[in-house]
């Protein structure tokens, strides 16, 4: 009996074990490899069987088959078929290595711009493992074949990928500064700007934007000085750099009263007093708000001229001039009555208020938070907050 036991003890654990063992065997042969269509051997009846150079009628008739699947695959694509467009522009690909690298290249730019559109991620990676092929061919000593140079800039841009468009850019301006070629070297500047931008690398787009900068000056381009000159602000803001920040805005702000860039002007300078703000240098920072106000009062930007008085006068706030603050505040109500801008008003109530609360002039602190309090109701906002405010008083009375 004990025997019999052991017997189907046995049975059971081999019956669990090919359970527990087949499932995984079986899923292992159920993965299917995903192959790049793109790198495997291609035939077609238009590519002859043996290696030899293509007749020039040969050539036409693989260009002809090439745009029929190109045209082919952007009517499948427009109809929602997109497995089925890239497939026919896989074929167009591999046919166009038939007639060379730049003809490859053209079509894989074309290709990768709707991958990029449509997010089609295996695809992007498809297309870049072929342009790595391609460029692993024409690159001798880390350096790309200059006549291919611009196709392969193409291609990568077309597929957004950033390191390896940052590479080929840096090669290029090489080049253009070796033939003295002051154009392209500008576009390859403004290129490599963009894309380390687009990367937060903050550090190593200062000094392109620097040298952009020292072009546009010399060719007196000043569209273009202005350009940089912001880009060299935000870059500064971005690294947390007020002192560089505050320059670049200032010559920015020359470029603009230089212009009559007025309007641009006023923005500009309210952004130039929260860097002296930033930087714990009121008087600056007060003369710059105050200038703002001046241009947008000019200009009847209202809302603009109310943003400056506004961050002034909170800025004698901090710095407890309450009798400033106040009279800053009486003008700004003015502004915002104008504009009608009534949850900016409320607030300025509100600003007034706290004033008077702290120089204990209780009297005119309900005053002003019962206008508030007015605005609050209608626009069904803050009610019990002015409420709370006055009961507050209220109670030390």
């Amino acid at each position: 009996m004990k025997l019999l036991l052991h017997k189907n003890f046995n049975s059971c654990f081999i019956y669990l074990l090919l359970i527990f063992t087949f499932p995984s065997e079986i899923s292992l042969a159920q993965t299917v490899e995903i192959v790049n269509p793109l790198t495997v051997n291609f035939e077609d009846e238009l590519l002859p069987k043996i290696k030899r150079d293509l007749t020039n009628l040969e050539k036409k008739r693989i260009q002809e088959k090439i745009n029929e699947l190109d045209n082919l695959a952007e009517t499948e694509l427009s109809a929602g078929n997109d497995d089925l467009a890239f497939g026919l522009w896989y074929k167009a690909i591999n046919l166009s290595r038939a007639l060379g690298a730049d003809s490859e290249l053209k079509i894989i730019t074309r290709v990768g711009n709707f991958a990029w559109d449509k997010s089609r991620n295996q695809d992007i990676n498809f297309l870049t493992e072929r342009i790595t092929i391609l460029e692993s061919m024409f690159t001798k000593n880390n350096k790309i074949n200059s006549d291919y140079l611009s196709l392969f800039i193409n291609a990568y841009e077309a597929l957004h990928n950033l390191d390896k468009s940052i590479i080929i850019h840096q090669q290029n301006l090489e080049l253009a500064r070796l033939n003295n070629n002051n154009e392209q070297q500008k576009i390859s500047l403004q290129k490599l700007g963009q894309f380390y931008l687009s990367k937060f690398d903050y550090y190593r787009a200062e000094p392109i934007y620097q040298e952009l900068l020292n072009i546009s000056r010399l060719e007196k381009d000043y569209l273009a000085e202005g350009i940089y000159l912001q880009k060299l602000a935000e870059i500064s803001g971005a690294i947390v750099q007020p002192e560089n920040a505050v320059k670049y805005k200032q010559e920015l702000a020359g470029s603009y009263a230089q212009n009559q860039n007025l309007s641009a002007l006023s923005l500009l300078k309210i952004a130039i007093g929260d860097d002296y703000k930033t930087l714990k240098k009121p008087e600056e920072a007060t003369k710059s708000y105050q200038e703002a106000f001046n241009i947008a009062w000019e200009l009847k930007q209202y809302a603009v001229a109310g943003d400056a008085l506004r961050k002034l006068g909170i800025l004698y706030q901090e710095y407890e001039q309450l009798d400033s603050a106040l009279q800053i505040y009486q003008e700004l109500i003015k502004v915002e009555q104008l504009s009608y801008n009534f949850y900016g008003l409320m607030n300025t109530y509100d600003y007034i208020g706290i004033i008077y609360s702290k120089k204990e002039d209780y009297s005119s602190a309900v005053q002003f938070y019962q206008k508030a309090l007015e605005i609050s109701r209608s626009l069904s906002h803050k009610e019990d907050y002015f409420l709370g405010k006055i009961n507050e008083i209220q109670t030390k009375n």
